[in-house]
């Protein structure tokens, strides 16, 4: 069964005349007439029926027009996939190493812009041969060959909700506050707890989020307090990638913290232009 045959079975009910279904595939009548016997020969069952002057399918011809639906729209998503791919070019595989994947993914993004590449961003580890990777660094990189994107750790609270409205950053921490955690094994985990250990404070932690999105979410909601990153300061393209309904409040003392894109192995490989056009400079901090 070809795509035409499948094509020609869903025309034939909907035309109920050979020769409109034939002329929409761009055939000839004889051969959609051959087509049709073709058909039945290959599922071994009349699968038409004529009468009074039109085509009609019969129960096994309907039971079949059923898949050749779901093949058809199959092929066109696969098709227009394809179509996607080709016009798009070599893709780009970025992998983040971060919670805050969401302003990661703005922030490379805006930089890779006028490449005109398309971008596949992954938090997936067994990527092992990215072109680009995004991690998390307490200070920027002592040498060249990477871009460092600056932030501020912030207090994230909703805006809205009574117990967090007015409060301010100490009051906040004095209170022992929900804490809505980054995920054990990140840099941004590590620069918090140290800091609330310097304070002689601890950080009472309610929720554990994998991803900051998802924290300030709950923080916009009135959950609790989320310890963020800001890069909207610097780096305008990060600002639209925080949750609505969300007070950022400066963090006393914040330790600092960033975002490197550094090269993958096979990058220079696969596009020196590119390479050093992003990473001949040195450091492109806040």
């Amino acid at each position: 069964m070809t795509i035409v045959k499948w094509r020609l079975l869903v025309l034939l009910d909907k035309h109920k005349k050979v020769t409109p279904a034939a002329r929409e595939l761009g055939l000839k009548q004889p051969t959609a007439t051959f087509h049709m016997k073709k058909m039945e020969e290959e599922w071994g069952t009349e699968l038409f029926e004529s009468k009074t002057g039109r085509i009609l399918l019969t129960d096994a011809g309907k039971a079949l027009l059923r898949f050749a639906r779901e093949i058809i729209r199959l092929h066109e998503e696969a098709r227009l996939e394809m179509r996607l791919l080709a016009a798009a070019g070599e893709r780009l595989a970025v992998r983040i190493d971060a919670p805050c994947r969401e302003q990661a993914a703005a922030l490379a993004a805006s930089l890779l812009e006028p490449f005109g590449r398309a971008i596949d961003f992954t938090a997936e580890r067994r990527l092992e041969e990215p072109d680009l990777i995004v991690s998390e660094r307490a200070e920027p990189p002592s040498v060249a060959g990477s871009v460092y994107w600056q932030a501020e750790l912030k207090l994230a609270v909703s805006a809205s909700h009574p117990a967090y409205a007015g409060a301010s950053a100490d009051s906040l921490l004095a209170s022992q506050s929900p804490w809505i955690a980054p995920p054990a094994g990140t840099e941004l985990r590590r620069l918090c707890l140290e800091w609330s250990e310097s304070r002689r404070s601890a950080l009472r932690e309610t929720y554990t989020s994998a991803d900051l999105g998802t924290a300030r979410t709950l923080a916009a909601q009135g959950l609790g307090f989320a310890i963020v990153p800001d890069f909207s300061r610097h780096h305008p393209a990060a600002a639209a990638s925080g949750a609505a309904g969300l007070r950022l409040i400066p963090l006393p003392g914040a330790p600092s913290y960033g975002l490197e894109l550094a090269p993958g192995p096979l990058l220079a490989r696969k596009d020196e232009p590119m390479l050093l056009a992003l990473f001949a400079d040195t450091r492109r901090g806040g």
